[in-house]
């Protein structure tokens, strides 16, 4: 293969190379185009190079069989990459996805919901030196607390077309300029379904998951979702006698909500939350994601009873319960 081509190539800019092909067709030339044609799966690709053996063809020059080449062209690969950051207080992970095409990279960044689809995207497109300094940038990403780290580009472009397809209300107009790519994405099973589980952890060790691990924190229940307990624990603030009373009246109250609180979709929600941050934290190193997979298979199994969404209730009921008391303390004025 000639040095002058490998650019062409890259940009998959098959034109080009027609062009030699009609004013200087050659062996060499011919040898190229079948071991691209051979090794690329994108039918666009495949018709624009067979065009081009026709006219080499035509010329006289037909590709050598495999077995006699004493080696295969070099084809650069293309430029094809991903970053995922785990979820954020409302369940929004965040996945970068970058392809070359004709020698720039366009990048798509979508919000992802493990419940909602996607919830917001962009996209940006650059030429391929400043890409690659883009991408150094990222591997240096460190938002704490949440966590940010290199996936494989095929998980990550499917994760998005899920997420696309599952879409609850109307999809950024971005999507639509990469329908085509998405619709076409494989169906990759999550890398973290993979990873080891702590063994014979206790109920206080999985309720870490949701209380005591500073990747998942923020996580609780959204205050819409959780107004139910809301309004029982307003009616235990009238009832309670004193604080044993109102104690006992509030773990009754949160039992009777419980089921109520963590739908399907709310479940789904954690779930993938969980699935995500065990991953992410696995490819960076980082202690936690045994125990993250531990509370997401107690979570699957019991759902509500779960001691992952038993600490997520009881943070969410703490929110609420502060609510409440900042809102007893307005009405009753400055002391």
């Amino acid at each position: 293969m000639r040095r002058e081509w490998s650019g062409w190539i890259r940009g998959r800019q098959w034109d080009e190379l027609e062009r030699v092909a009609k004013r200087e067709p050659s062996q060499d030339l011919a040898d190229t185009v079948r071991e691209l044609e051979l090794g690329l799966t994108d039918k666009a690709d495949r018709r624009a190079l067979r065009k081009i053996l026709f006219l080499l063809a035509n010329a006289g020059f037909r590709p050598t069989p495999i077995e006699d080449q004493s080696a295969a062209p070099e084809v650069a690969p293309r430029f094809e990459i991903a970053f995922m950051v785990s979820a954020d207080a409302s369940g929004d992970s965040v996945v970068t996805y970058g392809v070359e095409e004709r020698g720039r990279v366009r990048w798509l960044v979508a919000h992802l919901n493990g419940a909602r689809g996607v919830t917001r995207a962009g996209e940006e497109e650059q030429p391929l030196d400043r890409a690659r300094a883009h991408v150094e940038r990222l591997r240096q990403t460190d938002p704490r607390p949440f966590v940010s780290a290199e996936v494989p580009a095929d998980f990550a472009l499917g994760r998005i077309a899920e997420a696309v397809r599952g879409a609850k209300s109307g999809l950024p107009s971005v999507i639509a300029f990469w329908r085509g790519r998405l619709d076409g994405a494989p169906v990759v099973p999550h890398p973290g379904e993979k990873l080891p589980r702590a063994a014979d952890t206790t109920s206080e060790d999985r309720r870490r998951a949701a209380l005591a691990m500073d990747e998942s924190l923020l996580w609780r229940l959204e205050l819409g979702v959780a107004s139910p307990v809301l309004r029982e624990l307003q009616a235990v603030r009238a009832e309670a006698v004193d604080a044993d009373d109102r104690k006992a009246k509030t773990e009754a109250a949160i039992t009777r909500v419980r089921a109520q609180l963590f739908t399907p979709e709310v479940r789904l929600d954690h779930e993938t939350r969980l699935l995500d941050l065990a991953y992410l934290l696995h490819l960076r190193g980082r202690e936690g994601s045994p125990l993250l997979l531990a509370a997401l298979d107690d979570l699957r199994e019991r759902g509500a009873d779960s001691d992952y969404a038993r600490g997520v209730l009881d943070k969410t009921v703490v929110l609420l319960v502060n609510t409440l008391e900042a809102g007893r303390v307005s009405d009753a004025g400055p002391a």
